[in-house]
């Protein structure tokens, strides 16, 4: 069971596929308060099985609150993952979440050329400089790498991907951008990539560490029983992340009451059927690797077709989980 918690709804990046509502009016900023209340009964609850994510916008624009739910949580045994731009990714920083078991994963899609492009600045400028410039002076044998394969990157994936193990970052996770639709023409293209990849990967064995493989070991035809527990930086429980897309306040059809006076089971609930169903109806007796709430209800709340999102959802999912649980599948005979 893992514990999304969001930090602030600052962050110095404005990559072109985030969904978040981000650097909008006064700053929101979790407390350490609520932050303790939410994480403590996350840890009863959950038990051996609990995680914790830290996000942010950029959790390391708050580095000792992201250290101090770290601390708590590896303290009772959760496993921790904290999820940086890496912009703001210290030695000191990154050297306390290895000591106390934490992970620490940077968003990196490659070069330059492919990271800059969906990846800037908030003020628009390249990103790519200040991110290699701060991963310079990390160990990078400690680090995760998440990219995002992208309609207009898939064509570099494998040379990003190699870029990547010339840099020393050898521990990847990948996903399919699913914020936008895949044309035909993108879907063929991801598919002869992911071949490529898989050869690729073969010849490396464990040269290569795809941290997330496991998971990809079959398809699954439902969410599953253990859902993402997703806390806002206003110490409100959320359904799904996708409520964030709009500003704190504004959001509200999402939020469970909060961490202070506890949450509403119920209502949390009954928002989660409900966006099921909706993704049900959609997938029919079709199965997924990554169940698309997510998609499903972001495309509700921008006034987007919620069936079209989770359509075009699938196709590249099917692919990537496809190539995955092969590999998944050779590595534990």
């Amino acid at each position: 069971m893992n514990l999304v918690v969001f930090l602030s709804d600052r962050c110095d990046l404005a990559c072109d596929y985030c969904f978040l509502s981000l650097n909008q009016g006064k700053p929101t900023v979790l407390s350490e308060t609520d932050a303790t209340k939410a994480l403590d009964a996350h840890l009863t609850r959950a038990g051996s099985r609990a995680r914790v994510t830290i996000l942010g916008g950029e959790p390391l624009l708050h580095p000792e609150l992201a250290l101090f739910i770290a601390r708590r949580a590896r303290k009772a045994g959760a496993k921790v993952t904290v999820v940086s731009n890496g912009t703001h990714a210290t030695p000191k920083i990154a050297a306390e979440l290895h000591r106390i078991g934490a992970e620490l994963s940077l968003s990196i899609d490659g070069p330059a050329d492919a990271h800059d492009l969906h990846r800037r600045l908030a003020g628009g400028g390249a990103s790519h400089g200040k991110v290699m410039d701060a991963v310079s002076r990390l160990n990078r044998t400690d680090l995760r790498v998440n990219m995002v394969i992208s309609e207009d990157t898939v064509g570099r994936f494998l040379s990003s991907v190699e870029w990547l193990r010339t840099q020393g970052l050898n521990k990847l996770s990948f996903h399919a951008d699913v914020a936008r639709p895949w044309t035909p023409g993108g879907l063929e293209a991801l598919s002869a990539a992911l071949a490529g990849f898989a050869r690729y990967a073969r010849a490396l064995g464990p040269a290569l560490s795809l941290w997330h493989l496991d998971s990809y070991r079959a398809a699954v035809d439902g969410p599953g029983d253990e859902e993402d527990l997703v806390l806002g930086a206003d110490g409100r429980y959320y359904a799904s992340d996708a409520y964030l897309c709009k500003p704190y306040g504004q959001g509200l059809a999402g939020a469970v009451g909060d961490a202070a006076h506890g949450h509403d089971e119920k209502k949390l609930r009954d928002l989660i059927r409900k966006a099921d169903a909706g993704v049900r109806s959609v997938l029919g007796e079709d199965t997924v690797y990554t169940w698309p709430r997510e998609t499903f209800l972001l495309a509700e709340l921008q006034g987007r077709d919620p069936k079209a999102a989770v359509d075009g959802f699938r196709r590249a999912d099917r692919l990537l989980g496809d190539a995955l649980s092969a590999l998944a599948a050779e590595a534990i005979r």
